[in-house]
């Protein structure tokens, strides 16, 4: 979320020199004795944004503006000035520290319009992320949109309010405290209200008790006349305990059966599997016998045809010695070559050759054959014995189906009534539930408003609670570890008491250490935050010049020494403390610590440059 950072709070006037005080971006300390400006600091800074009026003082005289320049959370850096005698706000986009001469980028109304963006409460709370967000005002859920105002007593806190009993927070006024709980919330948490229903009025509540009872009164007749020729509640209640007892049993065997029937189904769907694959292998057995039978018939054919040949080679003497039978020539003008090689006997061989190939060919064959005979016989006996396994199967879930049907109709007729039963039990309570609301109803005197803020969110409290608590445990606050942050009180409770009860002194630091941990809690959770705090005498209620006092509640020294080294180690936003008293250890090098004397010839004087009469 978008945090502001405070660069410099400058008065200017005709023939004045400008009255000046820079601020560092994480902490500064403006000390020094009183009415020395320090107070005048913070009350200036609140006029700038958004006060009615500036306290008059006799050093202002002659300034006519005051300026307060700011750092926007994108980097942009402007200055927002104003007449001291007040009005309207002119915004300049940059950093000045002069009397204006010439005209504002922008003019931006002092008062917040929930209507209208050209005022600076609705440009501050847009740059934090909290424009338009809507805060509870009443009792009757009524809202109003945040005004920055709203946000000033978290993050401004002059001494006055620092050392009041009030809570931290809260202006004391009874009819601004639910508007200042739900800012409270709002910061905490990051809800706000728009979601509210707003409650009507006493005499609108009075009409709407009438209506709502009439329109109670006939949905009570038209129950009771549901209910006409209906037992008893009690008497209802006994026969649904007897169908519950009934519907269990049924209800176990009904599951029983089930159960068998499934395992009858798995085994019949395994046995169908099986049955598939068994007749797939089966029609490719088949089919490859039928080509088998072709093969053996050309092995057959092969063999006939080589008998012819034998036979007729023998009867035409092919296969004797002497003249080729083929060429013609004789034994001794005969030479060997491919095509004849001088002898009618080697064409025997070859043919008696072929048919014992042929023969033990078709041997193996047969013999491949009654294989596959034997197993298609196999596959077929097995396929008739899966089919009547399956319809054995098929008998037995059958069966069961047969006894199931009854018992399932009998568990639906159960069902079917006690249905029934719980239904006019209902409306029985139903009759019961309208009846005491027309009673509640009849003896009220007036609507209790249903508070649609229940408050602040226990865990976002007890959080809260350790983050003040570890405040002061750094601060080494006496019995740290037992203050926390009360829900019901909207206060903080520190050694058994209200912080009300204790003195002025232990009071401030204890608002210091809310209004901290506040800023603190919002950084940690990313949730809207202005992004600064300035604290008017945390630790010191007064001290005169070059004296030291001693003040009712004032924390020891080793407390003082600790707030400055937190501050300045464990806070993550901007810090502008004002103090009667010197830091009694240096501050860092990113702090800014600013000396008021309230001596012309030392240091310097005061916020206004000492002018000699």
């Amino acid at each position: 979320m978008g945090q502001l950072t405070l660069l410099h709070l400058t008065f200017t006037g005709a023939n004045k020199a400008p009255a000046s005080v820079d601020f560092s971006p994480h902490v500064t300390v403006i000390h020094g004795p009183s009415d020395t400006g320090k107070s005048f600091i913070v009350d200036a800074i609140d006029f700038v944004l958004g006060a009615k009026e500036l306290k008059e003082i006799p050093e202002q005289e002659g300034y006519s503006h005051v300026l307060l320049g700011l750092e926007l959370p994108t980097g942009e850096h402007i200055t927002l000035a104003r007449s001291v005698r007040g009005g309207g706000i002119s915004l300049y986009r940059s950093n000045i520290r002069v009397e204006p001469t010439t005209p504002a980028d922008e003019e931006l109304a002092a008062v917040h319009n929930a209507e209208r963006t050209n005022n600076l409460s609705r440009f501050l709370l847009n740059q934090v992320g909290l424009d338009e967000k809507r805060v509870r005002k009443n009792k009757r859920n009524e809202t109003r949109m945040l005004s920055f105002r709203d946000l000033s007593c978290l993050c401004l806190i002059g001494e006055t309010e620092m050392q009041a009993k009030e809570a931290p927070g809260f202006s004391g006024n009874p009819v601004n405290k639910t508007k200042e709980t739900s800012v409270l919330k709002l910061i905490l948490s990051g809800e706000d209200d728009s979601a509210l229903t707003e409650v009507p009025s006493a005499q609108e509540q009075k009409k709407l008790r009438g209506a709502q009872q009439a329109v109670i009164e006939r949905m009570l007749s038209q129950l009771e006349s549901q209910l006409q020729n209906v037992a008893e509640p009690k008497e209802l209640k006994t026969q649904l305990d007897k169908l519950n007892a009934t519907i269990d049993k049924h209800s176990v065997m009904v599951g029983n059966l089930t159960k068998q029937r499934g395992q009858l189904l798995l085994e019949q769907s395994k046995l169908q599997s099986a049955e598939v694959s068994q007749h797939s292998e089966y029609s490719d057995a088949k089919v490859l016998r039928e080509r088998f039978i072709l093969l053996r018939k050309q092995y057959e054919n092969d063999l006939a045809r080589l008998d012819m040949i034998a036979e007729a080679g023998n009867l035409l003497g092919y296969f004797r010695s002497g003249t080729c039978v083929f060429c013609g020539a004789d034994p001794s003008s005969q030479h060997f070559n491919q095509e004849c090689d001088g002898t009618a006997n080697s064409f025997a061989v070859s043919v008696d050759s072929e048919t014992r190939k042929t023969k033990e060919l078709l041997g193996d064959l047969r013999a491949t054959m009654e294989s596959l005979d034997a197993r298609i016989e196999a596959l077929r006996k097995s396929i008739k014995e899966m089919r009547q396994a399956a319809l054995s199967l098929q008998q037995g879930i059958e069966k069961l189906d047969a006894r199931m049907n009854p018992e399932k109709g009998s568990l639906r007729e159960l069902l079917a009534k006690r249905s029934e039963i719980e239904k006019h039990l209902g409306l029985y309570e139903q009759v019961k539930t309208f009846e005491d609301m027309i009673r509640r109803i009849g003896s009220e005197t007036e609507l209790e408003v249903e508070t649609a803020v229940a408050g602040l969110g226990l865990t976002v409290v007890q959080e809260f609670s350790a983050e003040i608590a570890q405040r002061l445990v750094e601060w080494n606050y006496p019995s740290a570890a037992s203050v926390r942050y009360d829900r019901k009180e909207l206060d903080i409770i520190a050694g058994g008491q209200q912080r009300s009860a204790h003195g002025k002194g232990v009071r401030a630091i204890l608002h210091a250490a809310f209004t901290l941990a506040l800023a603190q809690y919002c950084f940690d959770r990313q949730l809207p935050h202005p992004g600064f705090v300035v604290l008017d005498s945390p630790l010191v209620t007064y001290r005169p010049p070059d004296q030291s006092t001693e003040t009712d509640g004032e924390p020891p020294e080793d407390v003082v020494r600790a707030f400055y080294r937190d501050i300045q180690a464990n806070f993550d936003g901007q810090i502008i403390i004002m103090e009667n008293t010197d830091p009694l250890d240096p501050l860092g090098v990113d702090a800014c610590d600013i000396r008021f004397t309230k001596h012309t010839d030392e240091g310097r004087y005061g916020f206004f440059p000492i002018v000699d009469d």
